[in-house]
């Protein structure tokens, strides 16, 4: 049997490892040489491409930069033309300080002059002179014998007074004025030692070299000043701003070299490799097959349930069981300490929640000690403060106790580094409590406290997007008070609205006296009967209302309570008036503005939901009012109209004088009302009017046509045959011939 153990376990992965080890190892000799090669020659380039890159931006935005603020500054195009006022001491210092500024702006910037050509007059930071008493005229003179060539020189001395030092530069000059002109220069010269720090900045001297070249391959620096050195070029990147030539490689003796033998020192380190790892594999097969059986033996011997024996015995892998038998062993493991921390979470909070709300404090200090939620400094503090956060907004939900945690360790590391100990627990799905305890002599101030809650606060919006109001109670000796200072963080928090503040800092807040609500539906009552007169003054009721809350102190369940006494009074008093207002006091509607005023954190946001509510209320109730004003004025103008119908002179201006509105409204109030127009009415009472005088009377046409408001029987002819499709002779025989 053991033979077979571990002739098995050998014969199982030593062929495969020897293949798998050959074909890496040879395919490795191959590739490794070839693309380290190539991929360090990449980031070389890579690399040398930057600095060349960062090089001419810095010039770019030298040149630039000083070119915008010359072209814009009109006193340096005044300098160009010499008169009387360009000799003044005032203009010259106010010249020479504007390039002394430019100076100062950009650190690498050695000196910026400018060159007036008719009379050879140079301004430089300290003022005006001759160009044969320039220090730098040598640069002017070739610069001006070679007009067209406007790029960075090489590398020069630089020095404006013969008593000066020499400074190494590199300068770029331009033609004034900008951008073609041919009565002055404008020179600019950069320190090289700036340029030469910025390109060791970006540097490696331990691995790599750079080399500056200018066309005419003279070598114009050497990173790190490291000249000696030696190496394999890599890459040669030529800058077209600065014609420098930029030359990089790996230094001789580092990781190219280290690379390039990889063909002949890692081929026998990988050989010694395989066959120390064969000679470890047979020695550790044998030494390791022997636990590895009585491993099994144990499995074997113990006494499993029916089912585990039945699927034991129907495996003959061996590592097989061993697999099913850690598995299991496992999954208890990972279930017990599963169980065992959730029930010490449930221990912890239900601990916190017996001193705080129970003041269980006695029996709670063995308990301290068994669960330990502080640290055991703070198990006995001097002094222990009550801290509550109550979310605004919806409850958090139970699979997000990833987030409880994370606010919960938030707290308990930031009363850490404040030199307090912190215990923070759940009591809700919107409610954190903490203890924050103290071994100081002297107990933190309110100050301290006020700026942990701050900090609290502040850094969960930050992370989490969770905005919380913040309650600190009075700071306790010991846990004998954690209840009292419970309280009172409690008290405050029913007061949140009121206060109207994030952080609620009140050492001892009004007791739990009963409301005293008549005061308020007097309130009520007023606000009501504003709003029915349809007067403006209820907006004052409302804020009056709203300060009366605020000054009394009310809790924020008393408030909401109030204002729910207060929309039912208004449902009673308008909800019936119409359909548009019974749907203003629908239960939907209601119930979302009330969620509204649930989740609101200020007062001045529940008085904006209401007020915003009432608004719309209050305009449906004018429109009702003003609908039904129109109703009894159109039913009075019809009395009118059927009384005076048969007046000559009646019509939409005699009914505008005497109602005191403008005709067209007249016309359109009564369209709407009886979807007739005015004319059509009084025309169908006139010939209704006429028709029964024909019928019933002798008259002549003449005399009806006076009764029912013509002047005379031929446009009354008219209008009673264009009505009823036959003239008033003819109606007259025709209903006399049916009587």
């Amino acid at each position: 049997m053991k033979r077979n153990w571990y002739a098995r376990m050998l014969y199982s992965y030593f062929p495969l490892f020897l293949l798998t080890i050959s074909v890496l190892v040879f395919l490795t000799f191959l590739i490794v040489n070839e693309l380290s090669r190539k991929e360090t020659q990449k980031a070389d380039l890579v690399s040398t491409r930057y600095i060349a890159d960062t090089i001419d931006r810095t010039l770019g935005d030298i040149e630039l930069r000083l070119l915008e603020e010359i072209a814009s500054a009109k006193l340096y195009n005044d300098f160009l033309e010499p008169g009387p006022e360009q000799q003044t001491i005032s203009f010259i210092y106010d010249a020479a300080s504007g390039l002394r500024k430019m100076v100062d702006r950009q650190d690498k910037i050695a000196s910026v002059y400018l060159y007036r050509a008719a009379d050879s007059e140079v301004l430089t930071t300290r003022g005006m002179t001759s160009l044969m008493g320039f220090g730098d005229a040598e640069y002017i003179t070739e610069s001006l014998q070679r007009r067209g060539e406007t790029g960075w020189s090489a590398p020069r001395d630089y020095k404006e007074r013969s008593s000066d030092s020499a400074e190494k530069v590199i300068s770029m000059n331009k033609w004034l004025p900008l951008p073609f002109g041919g009565e002055g220069l404008l020179v600019v010269s950069v320190r090289m030692y700036a340029i030469e720090q910025q390109i060791d900045s970006m540097t490696n001297d331990q691995l790599s070299f750079l080399r500056l070249w200018d066309d005419e391959r003279n070598l114009l620096y050497v990173a790190h000043g490291r000249e000696g050195l030696k190496g394999h070029t890599l890459n040669r990147l030529r800058s077209e701003k600065s014609g420098w030539t930029f030359e990089s490689g790996i230094q001789s003796g580092q990781l190219y070299a280290w690379v390039s033998l990889i063909s002949y020192v890692w081929i026998g380190i990988g050989l010694l490799t395989i066959v120390g790892a064969i000679i470890g594999l047979l020695y550790i097969t044998k030494r390791n097959y022997r636990p590895i059986q009585l491993i099994l033996n144990r499995i074997q011997s113990m006494q499993l349930r029916p089912d585990e024996n039945e699927a034991a015995s129907s495996v003959k892998d061996e590592l097989m069981i061993i697999d099913r038998a850690l598995e299991r062993l496992i999954s208890q493991t990972v279930d017990y300490e599963q169980r065992h921390h959730e029930n010490l979470l449930v221990q912890r909070r239900q601990l916190l929640l017996d001193i705080v709300e129970s003041g269980e404090s006695n029996s709670a200090r063995a308990r301290l000690g068994q669960l330990m939620p502080l640290e055991e400094a703070y198990l006995e503090p001097r002094s222990l403060t009550v801290m509550i956060a109550e979310l605004n907004g919806d409850d958090l939900k139970p699979d997000q106790s990833l987030l409880k945690l994370a606010i919960m360790n938030v707290v308990s590391e930031m009363a850490n580094g404040e030199q307090m100990g912190g215990w923070a627990e759940w009591f809700s799905g919107r409610r954190l409590v903490a203890a924050i305890a103290s071994v100081n002599e002297e107990a933190p101030s309110r100050e301290k406290l006020s700026e942990l809650a701050r900090q609290v606060r502040e850094w969960i919006i930050e992370h989490f997007g969770l905005s919380f109001t913040v309650a600190v109670g009075h700071t306790a000796p010991s846990w004998d008070g954690a209840a009292g200072s419970y309280a009172d963080a409690n008290s405050a928090l029913q007061r949140k609205l009121t206060t109207g503040r994030d952080i609620l800092l009140i050492e001892r807040m009004p007791g739990g006296s009963e409301l005293h609500a008549h005061p308020y539906l007097q309130l009520f009552a007023d606000f009501v009967r504003e709003f029915r007169l349809t007067s403006d003054s209820w907006r004052e009721r409302l804020d009056e209302l709203f300060a009366a809350f605020g000054s009394d102190q009310l809790r924020d369940t008393e408030i909401r309570m109030l204002l729910q006494a207060l929309i039912q009074m208004l449902a009673r008093e308008f909800g019936d008036l119409s359909e548009r207002l019974h749907s203003q006091f629908a239960k939907e509607v209601l119930a979302r503005m009330l969620g509204e005023i649930q989740r609101a954190a200020t007062m001045a946001d529940v008085q904006a939901i209401l007020q915003e509510w009432l608004k719309e209320v209050y305009r449906n109730y004018v429109a009702i009012n003003e609908m039904k004003s129109h109703r009894a004025m159109i039913s009075e103008m019809r009395t009118y109209i059927e009384e005076n119908f048969d007046n000559p002179d009646l019509s939409l201006k005699s009914l505008s004088d005497r109602f005191q509105i403008s005709g067209k409204y007249a016309s359109y109030l009564f369209k709407e009302e009886y979807n007739m127009k005015f004319v059509d009415f009084l025309l169908q009472l006139r010939v209704e009017r006429a028709c029964r005088l024909l019928v019933t009377t002798d008259w002549t046409v003449q005399d009806i046509a006076l009764k029912v408001g013509y002047a005379n029987s031929i446009s009354f002819g008219r209008v009673f045959k264009r009505v009823t499709g036959v003239t008033p002779g003819e109606y007259r025989k025709k209903k006399g011939r049916s009587e």
